[in-house]
């Protein structure tokens, strides 16, 4: 049986997610108390694989270690390959085939995506097109942030035109999830000076060589580049999954006096307080507890965090290992980081941004604070 490899890009420094990447990569953030990187693992672990290369950079000892726990049935499998300057999104490809020697059809993978892509699906597609590449592709309505592809009649992609300000007959753009073929590591070169980017460097040649197919996903895809894009996806999913009080969302015993507006999500062994108000869109990761008359609605509330008697947060994202104070309120738009302190009765004001390890002693006032 034919087997394949593939390349999970994982290096990034998410540089527009902080404060939540100053202590966590990326593939590392937690969609319903399963890391991005795992959402990816599941779908291409269906497919018969050779090797599973991750190329890593930023806080990539973190991700070495969740993935030989996580994923140690498949400890044999991976490789780590570890970029020792920025290479772009196609340099660790030619690093990975220098020294590996990459599959003839092998896939390439953004280990930053958040997405429910069938990647047997992909891989049936791209044998019966029998094409150089082939390109996921998914819909939305903004394309002006993005790549959009335009297809001929069989499906082939015939061009890109990057970040258009205005519809170009299609809303189709690059899903970063690509299935190759070893023509494709050819135009990339060895050791470049610079980063190579597939968008910009390898895509319009392959254009020109033609036979690249697009496959259209239309599921779950998205581009987590800020805490709003990701608070953006958290909801998504749970809307998806959780949205009739689903008992699968709910792994804890609540009190009576608990009232919940569905969609919640609730982690295993965390535990929630008496006359407590939770929802909607809420979701709170494992192992955090939370105390009583506490208020929390469109919010993130990461593993390992204690909210006291009285707190109120609304839609904002607290990292893990976080201790809110009594009767302290989180107002919309907050991002706090992992391990904060906050002391009781502060008060933190829409949209303020708090760096991990930090200790809240006073009240912030001003909208859209920074505290790194």
């Amino acid at each position: 049986m034919k087997s394949y490899d593939v390349i999970i890009l994982a290096g990034g420094l998410a540089t527009r997610l902080r404060p939540l990447s100053y202590s966590r990569p990326k593939p590392l953030l937690p969609i319903l108390d399963k890391e991005i990187i795992d959402w990816i693992m599941e779908s291409i672990t269906k497919l018969p694989l050779n090797r599973i290369f991750i190329s890593i950079r930023y806080m990539g000892d973190l991700i070495r270690e969740h993935m030989e726990g996580a994923w140690s049935n498949f400890k044999d499998k991976l490789i780590f390959v570890t970029e020792n300057k920025p290479l772009g999104d196609a340099g660790p490809i030619s690093l990975i085939n220098e020294k590996y020697e990459l599959s003839d059809t092998f896939l390439v993978v953004y280990g930053d995506i958040l997405s429910d892509v069938n990647a047997e699906s992909l891989i049936n597609f791209h044998e019966k097109m029998n094409g150089v590449a082939t390109i996921t592709l998914t819909r939305v309505d903004d394309v002006s942030r993005y790549g959009v592809a335009q297809l001929d009649e069989t499906g082939r992609i015939i061009n890109f035109i990057e970040k258009p300000k205005q519809y170009v007959g299609s809303n189709l753009i690059n899903a970063g999830f690509y299935v190759f073929t070893k023509e494709v590591v050819k135009l990339i070169p060895k050791n470049p000076e610079n980063q190579i980017k597939l968008a910009v460097d390898i895509i319009p040649r392959l254009l020109r060589m033609g036979e690249v197919y697009g496959y259209i996903h239309n599921g779950l895809w998205f581009d987590i580049g800020t805490p709003e894009d990701y608070m953006k996806a958290n909801f998504s999913v749970l809307t998806s999954r959780c949205r009739d009080g689903n008992s699968n969302c709910i792994n804890a015993d609540l009190p009576s006096t608990v009232t919940m507006q569905p969609p919640v999500y609730l982690g295993p062994n965390v535990t929630i307080g008496n006359n407590t108000e939770i929802g909607p869109n809420v979701i709170i990761h494992k192992n955090s507890k939370i105390g009583n008359t506490v208020k929390i609605v469109n919010s993130l509330i990461f593993d390992g965090s204690l909210l006291c008697d009285g707190v109120y947060v609304s839609g904002s994202i607290v990292g893990s290992n976080t201790y809110i104070g009594k009767w302290a309120r989180i107002e919309d738009g907050s991002v706090i980081g992992d391990g904060v302190y906050i002391k009781d009765s502060v008060f933190v004001a829409k949209n303020t941004k708090i760096g991990p390890y930090r200790e809240i002693m006073e009240p912030i006032y001003r909208e859209g604070e920074v505290i790194l």
